[in-house]
């Protein structure tokens, strides 16, 4: 049997269009996400450098993703997930290999496409089951086709609370707000403080 769940409940949907945010009050912005409401819990972002990038270092990338996860399931935090293409891959030229309990702390995740380095999108295929039972929002960005926004310069420019070869940790004072709109499959991560 196969069991179908909605992505989308028609009664919380959102009073406002995140189209009318503007770009520069965004630290993300996706037009095609998966998910539906609003996280506003949330203090951290994890993402993979895209200075050097290399698809040859996706094993060794989701071997460091493992280790930070562990450390917020052990605190009892969730995190937003930023890196380039597909999460959940099998093959690591396509994507990140990671398996569900490596990044099941993550409340968001985000396929961001790099310049030198397209992948069709895979909206969560991989995770999909997962993502739909646990209510985490599944972003892609292809920022360089002017297809959301990723600011990146933003997240390097803040101080590290972890920072490996390949990865990136930062934590923010107050919570950054999460707003997904599942029907027009909009999801926006707010600048802290917007």
């Amino acid at each position: 049997l196969l069991q179908i769940r909605p992505i989308v409940d028609s009664k919380e949907m959102l009073d406002e269009d995140l189209n009318d945010i503007p770009d520069d009050e965004v630290i993300l912005r996706s037009y095609n996400s998966l998910g539906h409401g609003i996280m506003n819990e949330i203090q951290d972002v994890v993402y993979v450098k895209t200075d050097g990038y290399s698809a040859s270092n996706n094993q060794a990338i989701a071997w460091e993703i493992e280790k930070i996860n562990q450390q917020f399931l052990n605190e009892g935090k969730n995190y937003v997930l930023v890196g380039p293409g597909r999460w959940g891959s099998s093959d690591t030229w396509l994507g990140i290999p990671v398996k569900w309990p490596h990044i099941s702390a993550a409340r968001v995740i985000v396929e961001a496409g790099l310049n030198n380095y397209r992948v069709d999108p895979s909206p969560g295929k991989h995770l999909f089951q997962n993502l739909t039972s646990f209510g985490v929002g599944y972003f892609t960005i292809n920022a360089f086709m002017n297809d959301g926004v990723y600011n990146q310069e933003f997240l390097n420019a803040q101080p590290a609370v972890e920072e490996t070869k390949f990865l990136r940790h930062v934590r923010f004072e107050k919570p950054i707000v999460v707003k997904m709109d599942g029907k027009k499959k909009l999801g926006v991560v707010l600048m802290p403080g917007v």
